[in-house]
C-alpha cells in the first residue's frame, strides 16, 4: 500500500440503465458516493457522503429497498459531473490512493464516465492508484472466492457499522477491514485461530477487479 498518500476508501450506489443503446457503454449510473479519507497511520481524517441524479432511468424500486434512497432525495441530488467535482475538491490535491471492495465500483465510475465525458481528462487521476481490497483479504486469508463485505468483517469478529448498502456506511466498514488486514500481528493471530469460516453462495457472488490500474482506457 503506497506511504505518504491519502487512502480514499470509496463505495458506491448505482442504478440500473435500461435503454438497450445506452448499456452498450454503461448498465449502470452512480446514484451515491460514500468515502472516508485515511493518513498514513489509517486515521479517519475526513468522510465524503453525496447522492447523485441519475440521467438516464428513475429509480428502481428493488435498488431503493436495498439502499433506502428514495426518488425524491435524487430529485434535489445533483447531476454526475456536478457530483464528481464535488468529490474530487473534498479529496484535494494531494496524492492519494483510492480503495474499493471488489473490482464492480471501479468498473461502474470509469464506463458512466465513458459514456457522459469521454474526453474529460480530469477524471483520470481516479484511475491511478485503485485498489482492490476484497482480492488482498482473499489473498491474505487464502480464500479461493471472493467473500462480501459484512462476511469479511465476521472474519475479523467485528460487527457492520451502521447500515449495509449505504455508501458511506460500507464505505466506513471497508476502513475497518483495511486497517485489520494491515496489521500483520492481528493477520498471524486470526490464521493461527482454529475457528472455520463458512462462504455462502451470496457471499462468494462478488467479482474480483484488477489492482492497480495505471490509465484510463480512453474511446
Amino acid at each position: 500500500m503506497p506511504r505518504g498518500h491519502y487512502k480514499i476508501i470509496l463505495d458506491l450506489e448505482f442504478n440500473p440503465v435500461r435503454d438497450p443503446e445506452i448499456r452498450e457503454f454503461a448498465r449502470h449510473e452512480i446514484i451515491e458516493i460514500g468515502a472516508v479519507k485515511l493518513n498514513d497511520s489509517l486515521e479517519t481524517v475526513s468522510q465524503f457522503s453525496q447522492y447523485i441524479r441519475p440521467q438516464y432511468n428513475d429509480l428502481e424500486e428493488n435498488i431503493a429497498k436495498l439502499t433506502g434512497i428514495t426518488p425524491e432525495t435524487l430529485k434535489n441530488a445533483p447531476d454526475f459531473d456536478t457530483g464528481m467535482t464535488n468529490f474530487m475538491n473534498w479529496i484535494g490535491s494531494e496524492p492519494f490512493s483510492l480503495y474499493s471492495w471488489s473490482g464492480s465500483d471501479r468498473a461502474v465510475m470509469q464506463h458512466e464516465i465513458d459514456l457522459k465525458y469521454p474526453d474529460d481528462t480530469r477524471y483520470d487521476i481516479f484511475f491511478v492508484h485503485w485498489i482492490d481490497l476484497q482480492k488482498i483479504y482473499q489473498r491474505e486469508m487464502g480464500f479461493s472466492k471472493s467473500m462480501g463485505l459484512t462476511n469479511a468483517l465476521g472474519t475479523f469478529r467485528i460487527n457492520f457499522k451502521g447500515t449495509e448498502h449505504g455508501a458511506l456506511a460500507d464505505a466506513i466498514n471497508t476502513a475497518e477491514v483495511m486497517r485489520y488486514i494491515s496489521s500483520r500481528e492481528k493477520m498471524e493471530k486470526i490464521k493461527r485461530s482454529s475457528v472455520t469460516f463458512n462462504q455462502t453462495s451470496e457471499s462468494a457472488g462478488f467479482s474480483v477487479g484488477s489492482i492497480p490500474i495505471k490509465t484510463r482506457k480512453r474511446k
